[in-house]
C-alpha cells in the first residue's frame, strides 16, 4: 500500500488550500499515487502535466 493514498489525499485536500494546494496535489499524479481522473475529481480541474520550464 502506498502512503499517502487517494483517501488520505482527499481528506487532506478537504482541509483547504493552505494545507494542500492544487499544485502540491498535482505532484502526486506523476508518482502514480493518484490518476489524472482522481485529480479532477478532487479539484474539478483537468490535470496539466508540468512543462520543462516549470
Amino acid at each position: 500500500m502506498t502512503y499517502p493514498n487517494f483517501d488520505v489525499l482527499k481528506m487532506q485536500y478537504s482541509w483547504g488550500p493552505l494545507f494542500m494546494p492544487d499544485t502540491l496535489l498535482a505532484t502526486y499524479v506523476p508518482l502514480g499515487t493518484i490518476t489524472p481522473d482522481q485529480y479532477k475529481e478532487l479539484t474539478g480541474k483537468d490535470y496539466q502535466a508540468p512543462t520543462e520550464n516549470e
